[in-house]
């Protein structure tokens, strides 16, 4: 009876074994590796998770649910901020919005989404650095309405101050009784990427009233397109604004840094950038309104 006993119990154990072992064979693959495609971490990546959100209308929520409400990990262990460690995580601005590249990755100044971002965002060797705001509704988060919708493109709304300065005001200390009030009106041309009527491009007191530089077209920007002639020969000639003899009131007198030395030296080189389309008139040291 003791040997029956013992011979069933090795059996058992035996079973118990096999059992196990099987098992062990058939268990699933984990999770981690099974979940996303191989180069679903991997720039460039056919799989890469930023072209899955960008094809899934750039609903990160979805990914809340395995790595966490704030990304940290959540129930897959495997935290977002190792690599999106910029404020606001996978939901930051320069996540998906980085400056001079569009959404696809492009980096041609010639393509809508690039442009003149880079020239306009970080500042340059022509002018101060203009904010998002001037000619976007920039959301107070991702998912607020109108951020991420049906549209294409983004809107450009001009709703903020820069593009819509007022010259010559009968207030300002530089006011010309024998000219406009200069008002700008900004309009933006979806169809041609262009933008008219604004303070920052020639709608100005002596500025160039219709110029409508694309956006896309790094040549709008030229030297004399705002204020001048781009037609004639010197830079000098090129940047002089409305004189008497074209309608205008500015001083016929090429040399600008006598008058406009903290902006531009002799060789109309910038001295400070910063002080050039900055919605005042910077003469001998002083920034005015004009």
């Amino acid at each position: 009876m003791k040997k029956l006993n013992i011979l069933l119990l090795t059996f058992i154990i035996s079973l118990l074994v096999i059992s196990c072992s099987k098992l062990k064979d058939e268990l699933p693959t984990p999770i981690e590796a099974s979940v996303h495609p191989e180069g679903f971490s991997k720039v460039g990546n056919s799989d890469f998770h930023g072209k899955f959100i960008q094809q899934h209308a750039w609903n990160l929520k979805m990914c809340k649910q395995c790595h966490g409400t704030n990304y940290n990990g959540g129930t897959s262990s495997v935290s977002c901020l190792s690599c999106h460690n910029n404020p606001g995580g996978p939901e930051g601005c320069g996540t998906c919005h980085e400056i001079g590249k569009d959404l696809n990755g492009n980096t041609s100044t010639a393509e809508r989404g690039v442009g003149a971002h880079t020239v306009h965002l970080l500042g340059n060797s022509k002018g101060k650095i203009v904010s998002c705001a001037e000619c976007h509704n920039v959301p107070a988060d991702i998912y607020q309405q109108g951020h991420m919708d049906t549209e294409a493109n983004s809107e450009v709304m001009f709703n903020s101050y820069f593009a819509n300065i007022k010259t010559n005001e009968p207030v300002t200390s530089d006011y010309d009784s024998q000219l406009q009030l200069f008002s700008p009106n900004p309009t933006y041309n979806s169809v041609n990427l262009s933008c008219s009527n604004t303070y920052c491009h020639g709608y100005f007191k002596n500025g160039n009233l219709t110029n409508a530089p694309v956006w896309n077209n790094s040549s709008s920007n030229a030297c004399g397109t705002c204020h001048g002639d781009p037609t004639k020969a010197t830079l000098a000639e090129k940047s002089l604004p409305k004189t008497t003899a074209n309608g205008g009131t500015h001083v016929n007198v090429l040399t600008c840094s006598n008058c406009h030395g903290g902006v531009v030296n002799s060789n109309l080189q910038f001295v400070d950038a910063s002080k050039h389309i900055d919605g005042k008139l910077n003469v001998f040291g002083n920034d005015i309104d004009f």
